[in-house]
C-alpha cells in the first residue's frame, strides 16, 4: 500500500505555538527540517527536527512534521506517538485527524483510522486528504465500491492533487485495470513530476508491462525526488536483485540502512544475497536483524525454510511451509519444498497430499514426480508409484497452465453467477472451463470479461488460453499480444512464444522471447526456453552461456540444466566437461531415460568408456522405446560397434515415429549395414 502525504504550508507551521519558551535554535532547527523535508531528504529532516525537540520537547509543530516523515517511511506507530505529542504541545487536533487516520491505517487499525478521518472537527483544508485515507481504509477492508465513492469525493475537493491521482492509480491497479492505472499515473505525474509515489508506481507498471530493466530508471527517479524514502529504495533494491545487478542491490540496501538502521526489508534482501552465495550463517544473522517484523512475508518464510533445510531442521521447515501453503495454496515452490521436507521426515502420506496437485499437472517437473513416486512407494501403493516414476523418467514436460487447486466447476459457476461483474469470480471459473475441455464456453465467458474489464490483461490471457485449446493458434497470438501490450509478465510472454511457434512464426517467437529476456535476464523458465531454441539451431555457445549462468544460480542440483550442459559442451567438442555434467545429472536422476541417453552417448562418442556408454544407451532405449532420437543414438552406437542386427532393429524403431527429423540419417545408416 502506498504511503502518501501532503505538505503543510510553511507559514502555518511557523505560526504554531512553541510553548512557554521561544528558542531561536529550535526555530532554526525547525526551518532546516522543513527545508530538508521539502527536498525529500527525510533522514536530514528527521535529524533537524529531533534537534529542535531537544531544545523544546513540547514543540508541537516539530512533532507534527516528524509524524509526517514517519508516515512517508511507513512507520505508523512512531507517527501516532509523534502526533499525540504534537497535540500535547499545543498543535491543533483538527490539523492531525487526517494524519492520525493515515498512521492507524499503516498499522492495520482500520476502525481507529476511520474514526479519525470521519471526525466532525477535521480541518477543512485537509478534507480531501481525509477522504483519500478513507478510500484506502475501504480498500484494506475489501469495500471497493465505498472506496470508489471516497476517491470521487476527494476528487471533487482536490481535482489537481497529484497525490490523490497516484492513490487512484494504485486503486485501479489493485482492481486489475492496468490501463486505467497507467492513465491515472500519467495524470499524477503531469500535475507533479516530483511525486515519488507516482514515480514508484510508474516503475511498478513498467516492471509489469515491459520488465525489470525498464522499471529501474523510474525507481531511480523516485529516489532522486525523495532520497529519504526507504520504501522506494527497497523497491529499487529488490528490482535490481531480480535483474541480477547484485552489487547495485547491495549498495542500495546500504543506503536504506543509512537512513533507517533497523529497516527489516533491507536486512532481508541482504540475507537473500548471502543465501544465493552459499553463506548460510551470514543469511541467518541478517534475518535475525529483521526482529521478526516481516515474518509473514512469503519470501521471508521461504528463505527461512531453505535455511532450516540446509541445517537439517525439517520439522521447523514443515511448520513454516504448512502455514504458507495454507495461506497460498497455489504457491508451487512452497508446495514442492513442503512435500520434500515431509518425505524426509517420514510423513509420506502428507507428502502425497501436498504434492499431488502439482504432480498431476502436465508440466510437472521430474523432481516433484520422483518425490511423489517414492512417497507412494513407501506407502506400498505400487501402481501409483510406477505411474509417477515413469513420468519422471520421460525427457519432456507438457504445456504449462495457471495453477489452481481443483474446485468443483459447479461451485465456481455459482460464484460467477452471484458476482457477474467480478473478475475474481470469473477468472477461476473460466480457467476451470478450459481445464475441463469446455473451451468454447470458456471463450464466450472470457470475451464477456474483456468487455467488462478492457484494461485487465487477465481477460485477454484467458481468451488466448481458450483459443489455444480450440486449436486457433493464430487468433490466440492476437489475444496474447493484446495482453502483453498491457502487462508483459512471465506467464503472458511464455504463452505468446508458444502460440507463435504453434502458428509457425518461429522468428517472431524468438524475438518475443529475446525481448522478454532483455528486460528479465534472470527469469529461469524463459532462459530454459531460449536454451531450447539455441540448442535446436546449433548455437552451442549461446546455449552454454545461458546454462552456465543458470547452473551458478540454481546450483548443481538441477538435472535438466546439467543434462543440457552436457549436450552443449559435447557439441562444442569438450568431451571431458560433457561427461562430468552428464555424470552429475545421472547421479541426481538415474532413472531418467533422457539423462541416461546423454550420459551414454557422451561416454561412447568420446571413447571414454564405450561398453558403459552402450549399456546406458540401451537402458534409455528400453525405457522409452517410442522416442526416435534415443533409438537413433542407440542404433548409431550399435552400428559403430559392429552389432548390425541390433542396430537395424533400433533404427527401424526410430523410423516408425511420425515426423521424425532424423529419418534420412536413420535410413542412410540402415542402408550401410
Amino acid at each position: 500500500m502506498p504511503r502518501l502525504f501532503v505538505f503543510v504550508p510553511l507559514a502555518l507551521l511557523l505560526a504554531a505555538p512553541l510553548g512557554a519558551v521561544d528558542r531561536e535554535n529550535a526555530r532554526e532547527a525547525l526551518q532546516e527540517g522543513v527545508d530538508a523535508y521539502r527536498a525529500g531528504k527525510l533522514g536530514e529532516a528527521r535529524k533537524s527536527l529531533l534537534d529542535a525537540l531537544e531544545e523544546n520537547p513540547k514543540y508541537g509543530v516539530a512533532h507534527a512534521l516528524l509524524a509526517k516523515i514517519y508516515i512517508r517511511q511507513g512507520n505508523g506507530l512512531s507517527a501516532e506517538q509523534q502526533l499525540k505529542r504534537a497535540v500535547s504541545g499545543g498543535y491543533p487536533i483538527a490539523n492531525t485527524r487526517h494524519l492520525m487516520g493515515h498512521a492507524f491505517l499503516l498499522q492495520g487499525k482500520l476502525r481507529e483510522g476511520f474514526q479519525e478521518v470521519t471526525a466532525d472537527d477535521v480541518a477543512e483544508r485537509y478534507w480531501a486528504y481525509a477522504w483519500r485515507i478513507r478510500g484506502r481504509i475501504h480498500i484494506a477492508a475489501n469495500e471497493f465500491d465505498h472506496a470508489r465513492i471516497a476517491f470521487d469525493n476527494a476528487l471533487k475537493l482536490g481535482p489537481r492533487s497529484s497525490l490523490l491521482w497516484s492513490d487512484i492509480a494504485r486503486f485501479r491497479l489493485n482492481m486489475g485495470d492496468v490501463v486505467s492505472a497507467g492513465q491515472a499515473t500519467e495524470r499524477a505525474l503531469a500535475l507533479s513530476d516530483q511525486n515519488a509515489e507516482a514515480l514508484q508506481l510508474a516503475g511498478e507498471l513498467a516492471r509489469g508491462q515491459y520488465g525489470l530493466i525498464a522499471a529501474i530508471p523510474w525507481f531511480e527517479r523516485a529516489v532522486a525526488a525523495e532520497p529519504g524514502n526507504t520504501s522506494t529504495l527497497v523497491e529499487l533494491a529488490a528490482t535490481l536483485g531480480e535483474a541480477g545487478q547484485t552489487r547495485a542491490m547491495l549498495h542500495t540496501t546500504r543506503r536504506v540502512l543509512s537512513i533507517d538502521p533497523k529497516n527489516p526489508q533491507a536486512f532481508y534482501l541482504q540475507a537473500v544475497l548471502a543465501a544465493r552465495a552459499g553463506k548460510y550463517d551470514l543469511a541467518r544473522a541478517l534475518l535475525y536483524r529483521t526482529n521478526d517484523k516481516i515474518e509473514a512475508l512469503p519470501g521471508v518464510i521461504l528463505l527461512r525454510t531453505l535455511l532450516d533445510i540446509e541445517s537439517g531442521s525439517d520439522e521447523q521447515a514443515i511448520v513454516r511451509l504448512s502455514k504458507l501453503v495454507d495461506a497460498q495454496p497455489g504457491n508451487i515452490k512452497a508446495r514442492r519444498l513442503l512435500g520434500a521436507a515431509m518425505a524426509r521426515s517420514g510423513d509420506h502420506q502428507g507428502a502425497v497430499t501436498i504434492l499431488r496437485p502439482i504432480a498431476m499437472r502436465a508440466d510437472a517437473d521430474s523432481y516433484t514426480l520422483s518425490l511423489i513416486g517414492r512417497a507412494y512407494e513407501q506407502l506400498e501403493q505400487r501402481q501409483e508409484s510406477v505411474w509417477f516414476l515413469e513420468r519422471a523418467a520421460k525427457p519432456a514436460r507438457g504445456d504449462a497452465a495457471p495453477f489452481e487447486i481443483p474446485t468443483s466447476l459447479s461451485v465456481l459457476a455459482r460464484a460467477n453467477a452471484e458476482n457477474p461483474n467480478s473478475a475474481d469470480a470469473a477468472v477461476p471459473y473460466i480457467t476451470q472451463l478450459v481445464a475441463n475441455g469446455q473451451a468454447a464456453r470458456a471463450l464466450a465467458e472470457a470475451d464477456r470479461l474483456a468487455r467488462l474489464n478492457p484494461g485487465a490483461p487477465a481477460a485477454y490471457v484467458l481468451i488466448g488460453d481458450s483459443l489455444t485449446a480450440l486449436g486457433r493458434h493464430g487468433d490466440a497470438v492476437a489475444a496474447y499480444k493484446r495482453a502483453a501490450n498491457i502487462r508483459f509478465s512471465e506467464g503472458t510472454a511464455l504463452r505468446l512464444v508458444k502460440a507463435l511457434r504453434m502458428a509457425n512464426q518461429n522468428e517472431v517467437a524468438l524475438r518475443a522471447l529475446d525481448l522478454f529476456l532483455s528486460q528479465n535476464p534472470q527469469n529461469v523458465p524463459a532462459r530454459l526456453l531460449a536454451t531450447d531454441y539455441f540448442m535446436a539451431s546449433g548455437q552451442w555457445g549461446k546455449a552454454t552461456s545461458i546454462l552456465e549462468r543458470l547452473r551458478t544460480r540454481l546450483g548443481n542440483r538441477d538435472a535438466a540444466v546439467l543434462n543440457n550442459l552436457a549436450w552443449a559442451w559435447l557439441a562444442k567438442g569438450d568431451g571431458a566437461r560433457a561427461i562430468s555434467y552428464a555424470r552429475a545429472a545421472h547421479t541426481i536422476m538415474p532413472a531418467n531415460a533422457a539423462v541416461a541417453n546423454t550420459f551414454g552417448w557422451a561416454m561412447f562418442s568420446t571413447g571414454y568408456d564405450k561398453p558403459a556408454g552402450i549399456a546406458l544407451l540401451e537402458k534409455a532405449a528400453r525405457k522409452l522405446p517410442g522416442n526416435p532420437d534415443i533409438q537413433l543414438r542407440y542404433g548409431q552406437a550399435l552400428a559403430q560397434s559392429g552389432r548390425k542386427a541390433e542396430a537395424r532393429r533400433a533404427l527401424q524403431a526410430a523410423l516408425t515415429a511420425p515426423n521424425f527429423s532424423g529419418r534420412d540419417t536413420a535410413k542412410t545408416l540402415i542402408s550401410s549395414l
